[in-house]
């Protein structure tokens, strides 16, 4: 017990801080100091090359038999608990409201790996984590532009293998796994370029997250019960159910703790853009990802620290 409540706070203490960078863009939007635009140029950085950069940064270690081994047993576990996320949400929502209903599968299925993981998994396990945390962004990646579309659109058609390919986080593994595969060191020019543009990665993610926060109604969430159940699903059902499974198969080490890390992140906030796209219920995508990031400041030191307990 001592030990399941010394990870708890060591998780916890990490979340604060996260949190503590959320409220820079939760007092940015209240002070007007950021707005609209500006929230989109910063998601956009993040996006488009900070995230790229973190990656690459994370491959940047010298090739080894077992770090492929665990690259691959981490591609592998992470699309089996989207898999397992997709076949549990056909089977729970079910209702004749398309629009509602596509959100709810979507939000459960995809957790926000990049702006909310990666960063928890560099603070409690450095730039391992981070390498871990990259393979599940490429994983995610590749979901989110096949079953992610498919499950937003209703139709087949909507999916587009140029998007699969040609986006930033599938161009970032790319880049990144050849130079795990091809180069032992980067030159220090680019690799010092890299470092600095990875070290953006956790501050201006926490302060979009943060901006969008503060343009919601927090209450309004509360008012719908259907958001208690995925919030259910999505911080503590998927990620307790995939630690018993990862443990069982016998997975430990950092590896589990990256993975259980990525399965406990709260709602994407791709969830959002992705209902505007396709023109679903665009205000419960937006409560379910408000309500899941408050709450994931408590599900996710409690089911990290108990994922430390089987490290």
């Amino acid at each position: 017990m001592t030990q399941f409540l010394n990870n708890f706070y060591t998780v916890f203490i990490q979340i604060i801080i996260l949190f503590l960078l959320i409220g820079f863009g939760f007092v940015g939007n209240k002070t007007k100091l950021i707005n609209t635009n500006g929230s989109k140029v910063l998601s956009d950085i993040v996006m488009y090359f900070v995230t790229p950069c973190l990656i690459i940064n994370s491959f940047n270690i010298p090739f080894e038999k077992s770090a492929l081994e665990g690259l691959l047993i981490c591609a592998a576990a992470f699309l089996g608990i989207m898999v397992f996320s997709i076949l549990v949400v056909h089977l729970i929502f079910r209702g004749k409201n398309e629009e509602k209903k596509r959100v709810l599968r979507f939000a459960v299925v995809f957790s926000n790996v990049g702006y909310m993981g990666i960063p928890l998994q560099e603070a409690i396990l450095g730039e391992t984590g981070v390498f871990y945390g990259s393979v599940c962004v490429g994983i995610f990646n590749i979901v989110l532009w096949t079953y992610g579309i498919i499950c937003s659109s209703g139709s087949l058609r909507s999916m587009s293998v140029k998007k699969l390919i040609f986006n930033p986080g599938i161009i970032g593994v790319t880049l990144g796994l050849l130079v795990f595969f091809f180069t032992a060191n980067l030159p220090e020019p680019i690799d010092k370029t890299l470092g600095f543009m990875a070290g953006l990665n956790t501050p201006l993610a926490m302060m979009v997250i943060g901006f969008n926060l503060a343009s919601n109604n927090l209450l309004e969430p509360l008012k719908q019960p259907v958001t208690y159940l995925v919030s259910f699903l999505r911080l503590l059902a998927v990620p307790l159910v995939s630690l018993l499974v990862l443990v069982l198969i016998g997975v430990r080490g950092d590896i589990l703790i990256s993975l259980i890390v990525a399965a406990s992140a709260p709602v994407a906030a791709v969830t959002t853009v992705f209902a505007v796209k396709f023109e679903n219920d665009i205000k419960t995508s937006v409560n379910l990802v408000a309500l899941t990031t408050i709450l994931s400041s408590l599900t996710m030191p409690f089911v990290v620290a108990l994922a430390q307990m089987f490290q």
